[in-house]
């Protein structure tokens, strides 16, 4: 029958392993599958795929369980395409491939390859590393931009003990070098010590290249430099190189018509008008500083000199090359016995209008048409070419000294004056430029806009890489403590001290020293307040040439340094904040908060502590908070409190919440912060 002959034993199966697949539901194939009777060495390997069909490592057949008959359960098995399955190689013929020199070579090639291209591909990435550019890191900053500047007017700092005469001088500030030391400070200028005539101003100078005797000798100038040095401080010494003392040699020289010296100061010879008694008139009407005509009749020479300040102060020709020449000179002089900064003042006034047409009246209320308020003066300030001279004196410092020396620039100089015209940088020629008056502009009952606008008018008109400079008290105007309130000298010094740029610190600021007493023409210019002593501890002369504080008694050197949270120990603490990376090199963000009564700002760099500097222009007691500064988070760390900050429990290290900070009346202090960077 034809079933009969379509069944198969399990026997006549065995040529492979049987695959059995399942092709119809219900079905069913016999339970297991019969093997013959060959041993089974194990070597087989029964594997069960996801369709659970069995699998061996051997040939496979497929079959088919087929129904013919589902109700008698007649079936037929069919054995469909032999597929042959890979069952890899013996050991011997894998040793046959492992000992032939064939392959051995190509295995040791491989893995030498290998290993050649590992190491490539390591010095290419060491090579990466080390020759990729990096970021760019902060340019090493120069000592005069490191520390607060101290400004010394040597004749009322301290008079020397082997003198006496009430006027101070070298030897009494070298006297004074660790009390200077010890506030921190890397740099201090000295007013003008330059020789000049004894009947004339302080800037009439007879010799640019001797000492004042009043100050001392030459000798005391190089030990006072020696001193310096020694103690890692450097010294920057004022010029005015606009005129010079009628009595100097080279007018002496000009004035006679010496062919080498005629052109070295402003001369106009004949006079094109005469008054009704014959006398010949100036040729314009410019005005000097101090009132009257700026042109005085030399009867030697039979011609007018200009002098914008004294009449015994005739000014330069800077348009002669010689004179610039004698500049240059002079300053390397200064250099070789080692100043390590020039501070030149009234560059302004250096040129003038060659063409010496009148100046414009402006003729402000209360003026008169004879003194100097009444015109505009624009053809004797800040004129053309100025830039040029500086650029010729910057040379001298920069080559001379290879860089490590300042060149300074202090007064009403226009920025646009200072611009290397020939630069496509736009940068000042100068390294030092003084000229913010900023904190000038601050009146009594003074708000934190007032404040804010004074500071970001003087950001706005700087040229590019122009460093800020920050002074509380220019030399001939008034100190803080009197034109403003002593409450104001530490939030102010911080101001100063934290905000980018360099602080220039007339001495006295540091502890809050008030004006002269009595009447003065310049306020400032009293007796350094070191004790409450007589003559403040100045001098033991009788008769000290300058006046004393007018706060002296309790606000004095000895007092303060005795003092935990003076004025003197916070201006310390704030020089040494200064030294931290974010005051250095870190930006700013200024805030004016709570209605105009604290003005506020951070300093941040990127993986540094941030900083908070807010003072609190009111007369009450306030609580502010600083979220509108976005860099600070929720918790501050008190570093340092205005002398007068008396909320009892705020001292150092405090921690306070920003959103509920609490002032004191016209207080100020300095936190910081881990900042919130986005």
């Amino acid at each position: 029958m034809a079933m009969e002959d379509d069944k198969q034993s399990p026997k006549e199966l065995r040529d492979g392993n049987i695959q059995l697949a399942l092709k119809e539901s219900g079905d069913h194939l016999p339970d297991r599958m019969l093997k013959d009777e060959e041993p089974d060495d194990g070597a087989d390997e029964k594997l069960v795929n996801e369709d659970g069909l069995l699998k061996t490592n051997h040939d496979c057949s497929e079959v088919k369980y087929i129904s013919v008959d589902s109700q008698n359960g007649d079936a037929k098995v069919d054995v469909e395409n032999v597929k042959i399955a890979f069952a890899g190689m013996g050991k011997e013929e894998l040793m046959k491939f492992a000992n032939d020199p064939f392959w051995v070579r190509l295995r040791w090639f491989l893995f030498v390859l290998f290993w050649l291209l590992w190491i490539a591909m390591l010095a290419g990435a060491i090579i990466i590393i080390v020759m990729a550019p990096k970021c760019a890191s902060p340019a090493p900053l120069k000592w005069w931009e490191q520390s607060p500047l101290y400004q010394v007017f040597v004749p009322a700092f301290k008079d020397g003990e082997e003198t006496g005469d009430g006027i101070g001088d070298l030897k009494g500030l070298q006297s004074k070098l660790d009390y200077i030391k010890d506030l921190g400070v890397k740099g201090v200028a000295l007013s003008s010590i330059l020789k000049v005539s004894t009947d004339g101003s302080d800037e009439a100078v007879e010799d640019f290249k001797d000492i004042d005797p009043r100050y001392g000798t030459l000798a005391d100038f190089e030990a006072l430099v020696a001193s310096l040095k020694s103690m890692g401080l450097h010294l920057v010494l004022s010029f005015v190189p606009n005129h010079s003392s009628r009595r100097h040699p080279w007018f002496v020289k000009s004035e006679s018509n010496d062919t080498q010296y005629k052109d070295y100061y402003i001369w106009s010879s004949d006079p094109q008008k005469y008054d009704s008694e014959g006398k010949p008139e100036p040729p314009n009407n410019w005005k000097s500083v101090r009132g009257g005509s700026a042109w005085e009749w030399s009867e030697g020479r039979k011609a007018f000199y200009l002098h914008q300040f004294g009449v015994d102060e005739p000014d330069l020709n800077f348009t002669n090359p010689a004179v610039v020449e004698e500049f240059k000179e002079i300053f390397m002089f200064w250099l070789d016995l080692g100043v390590s900064g020039l501070q030149l003042e009234k560059v302004e006034y250096l040129l003038e209008d060659p063409s010496r047409q009148d100046e414009v009246p402006r003729a402000p209320p209360g003026a008169t048409h004879d003194e100097y308020d009444f015109y505009n003066h624009a053809r004797t300030v800040n004129q053309p070419g100025i830039e040029d001279v500086l650029a010729d004196w910057k040379k001298v410092v920069l080559n001379y000294t290879d860089g490590t020396k300042m060149l300074s620039v202090v007064g009403n100089v226009l920025v646009e004056s200072l611009v290397d015209q020939k630069s496509n940088t736009s940068d000042v020629l100068v390294d030092l430029l003084q000229t913010n008056k900023g904190f000038l502009l601050l009146k009594n009952g003074f708000n934190a806009s007032d404040l804010s606008k004074a500071i970001e008018k003087y950001l706005d008109k700087l040229p590019n890489n122009t460093r800020p400079t920050w002074q509380l008290t220019p030399p001939l105007s008034s100190r803080v403590a009197s034109r403003l309130s002593s409450d104001f000298v530490d939030g102010l010094n911080m101001i100063a001290m934290l905000l980018p740029g360099t602080p220039i610190t007339l001495y006295g600021e540091e502890i809050g020293m008030a004006d002269a007493s009595g009447i003065v023409e310049h306020p400032t210019r009293c007796v350094m307040s070191w004790s409450n002593a007589t003559n403040a501890g100045f001098s033991d002369s009788a008769a000290p040439a300058y006046p004393t504080s007018n706060n002296y008694e309790t606000v004095n050197v000895n007092s303060e340094a005795s003092m935990a949270g003076s004025s003197l120990s916070v201006y310390k603490e704030l020089v040494e904040a200064r030294s931290t990376p974010s005051i250095m090199y870190g930006t700013s963000e200024l805030a004016v908060i709570s209605n105009d009564t604290v003005f506020a700002f951070t300093r941040i760099k990127s993986g540094n502590p941030g900083y908070l500097v807010a003072l609190n222009t009111a007369d009450k007691e306030i609580t502010v908070s600083f979220n509108k500064l976005k860099h600070v988070p929720e918790e501050l760390n008190v570093l340092i409190k205005s002398s007068n900050f008396n909320i009892s429990g705020i001292r150092a290290k405090s921690k306070l919440n920003r959103d509920s900070v609490q002032l004191s009346a016209r207080g100020a202090l300095v936190a910081t912060f881990v900042p919130k960077l986005e």
